[in-house]
């Protein structure tokens, strides 16, 4: 074995020991940034080259020729360190050269006051030598120079400047409505803040408002560089990863007022997956979309369909065709879950699952409740007023189990708060319990989620499920989804008192698994162009950037149509279904 292959072992065992223990995973990667830059610095070759930095190369070198008249020019914000987005970027870059466009990329490069690279278990400092490091050497590696913040603005003279406006904002409440210039950027930087607190309750304290504070000042320079940025790069089309995030938030928001298209694109739930789709403020990036679903809805599944989307179903509940696995060890015989619980024979059973707080996936989705937090209190005072009805809350696993980002707003601190004593029929199966959330879903009468996934899991199996805030699957007619407080009680009452018929347990079935078929095997793209061997390991699986040119790969052809000429989101059409 070669010392290239036994050192590049050694790295990924260290990436993967590293990914439960965030802070020392940062001061790994800032020492790897840090020794880079020295190499750099005396021109030397870099310690620990990443594998896909060759695979990088591998396109530029066969890069596809641009014409004298490019079709349009594609700006690209690649603004973090993170290999499997970085490495997907370049390759949709080299995608697009392919067809005749021209593909330019803009990227941090380091020295904001903070930002959400990493969150509070790990930073500050802001790893900014190994993110800016391999963004930039990843983006060049590909062939491409970026731009960077510091080449737009002054970023010490605008930081001082926005540590001076933002010095007299005394509460959340004073960040939440700060704006410039009627850009709303206390709204922007929100969701970045509640991510990188791992909560999403922001509280008056002096952490929260120093942080958020932090955030407003970077986001004050950013608006400023991407001004600059606009300006200078003239794009015709725009791509950024989420669209919720506070860099690609404040991008789209200014080209949205130039009319400059913008595509965001995200990681699916199954491994070498995007979801992707015209950014627009305030839309859902998990919504396949209204005009797709209502096709969907009105055609049967066949029988391969049917089989492919039941066994995706059966895979996930033991965390299958996904990096993050939360039941590699599972508790799941019903007997002895409902003996640990002691749940009442006879007696209906409401389930209550939970999500993360902090998940950009729950920010902004409030309906009937003003946060999952109150929500979940009134669920147990009701519960209280309920005593026949045995009511069990399943927190989400990932509040601990998620090892580089623990949630720091457990929901059983919240109960613990609230409550003194539990009502007699709530039970709690925490974040670290083995028990299998879908082995409860077989106990479950009612369903209750906030916007958790395993809500569709639950319809797809004829459950009577109620939503108490805005998901992607919710409104679709499988559901329940009052808008108001107390139409959510008579549903919940009604649900309880009068379970549907098996006809109609059926009918909520067969649409749930139509919807859910349509999710995850038509709005999910199979990216089989890049490919990720592990945890943050990807490699691009093709031999060169000829490879990427129409015709070759349906998947992303699809994507990289709707990043150039998309207005909606990107579906695989019915006629050309390949799993």
């Amino acid at each position: 074995m070669t010392r290239p292959t036994l050192q590049r072992r050694a790295v990924d065992r260290l990436r993967e020991w590293s990914y439960a223990h965030p802070r020392a995973r940062i001061l790994l990667r800032e020492g790897w940034g840090i020794s880079r830059d020295a190499a750099h610095a005396v021109h030397l070759p870099a310690p620990f080259e990443p594998v896909e930095m060759d695979d990088l190369r591998r396109l530029r070198d066969t890069a596809c020729e641009l014409p004298r008249a490019a079709v349009g020019r594609l700006l690209i914000l690649s603004t973090r360190g993170w290999s499997t987005h970085t490495v997907t970027e370049a390759t949709i870059a080299h995608a697009a050269r392919c067809r005749g466009w021209e593909p330019v990329f803009a990227m941090c490069g380091g020295r904001l006051p903070v930002c959400d690279v990493a969150p509070v278990h790990a930073a500050p400092p802001m790893p900014c030598h190994s993110c800016a490091g391999y963004a930039h050497d990843a983006i060049a590696a590909a062939g491409f120079d970026p731009i960077r913040v510091k080449d737009l603005v002054d970023i010490g003279a605008l930081t001082a400047t926005a540590r001076a406006r933002t010095a007299a904002l005394r509460s959340v409440a004073d960040c939440d409505a700060y704006s410039v210039d009627s850009f709303a950027l206390g709204r922007f930087v929100r969701t970045s803040v509640a991510w990188f607190l791992s909560r999403g309750t922001l509280l008056d304290d002096a952490e929260t408002l120093r942080t958020y504070r932090s955030f407003l000042v970077s986001g004050m320079v950013l608006r400023e560089a991407f001004t600059q940025l606009l300006d200078q790069v003239r794009p015709d089309r725009i791509l950024v990863l989420n669209g919720a995030f506070f860099p690609e938030r404040i991008l789209a928001e200014l080209a949205s007022r130039r009319e400059i298209p913008v595509t965001r694109y995200e990681k699916g739930f199954l491994t070498d997956t995007v979801l992707a789709g015209r950014w627009r403020a305030g839309a859902d990036d998990l919504d396949p979309g209204e005009a797709t679903w209502h096709a969907a809805a009105g055609t049967a599944l066949t029988a391969d369909q049917l089989r492919t989307i039941e066994t995706y179903l059966d895979e996930r509940v033991r965390g299958g065709r996904t990096l993050d696995n939360f039941w590699a060890t599972r508790v799941e015989d019903a007997a002895d879950i409902r003996a640990g619980l002691r749940l009442r024979d006879g007696h209906p059973v409401v389930g209550v699952f939970l999500n993360i707080l902090w998940d950009s996936a729950i920010q902004d989705k409030d309906v009937a409740f003003p946060s999952m937090g109150r929500w979940l209190v009134e669920v147990v005072r009701w519960a209280q007023r309920n005593p026949s009805v045995d009511v069990v809350l399943r927190v989400h696993p990932a509040e601990v189990k998620l090892a580089n980002h623990v949630s720091r707003e457990r929901m059983a601190d919240h109960i613990a708060t609230q409550f003194a004593r539990l009502p007699d029929n709530v039970r709690v199966v925490h974040a670290e319990s083995d028990v299998s959330s879908y082995a409860l879903i077989g106990m479950t009468s009612v369903g209750l989620v906030y916007t958790s996934t395993i809500g569709l899991e639950m319809a797809a199996q004829g459950i009577p499920v109620i939503c108490a805030a805005k998901t992607h699957y919710g409104k679709r007619g499988f559901t329940l989804d009052p808008d108001a407080a107390d139409d959510y009680w008579r549903a919940l009452e009604t649900a309880v008192a009068a379970p549907p018929e098996a006809e109609e347990r059926a009918r909520i079935a067969e649409l749930a698994r139509r919807y859910a078929y349509l999710f995850f095997f038509r709005y999910h793209q199979f990216l089989e162009v890049v490919h990720e061997e592990g945890r943050s390991r990807p490699r691009v699986t093709v031999m060169s950037a000829d490879d990427l040119a129409p015709g070759r790969h349906a998947g992303l052809d699809r994507v990289v149509d709707g990043v150039l000429t998309g207005d909606g989101p990107v579906i695989t059409p019915a006629t050309a279904e390949t799993h």
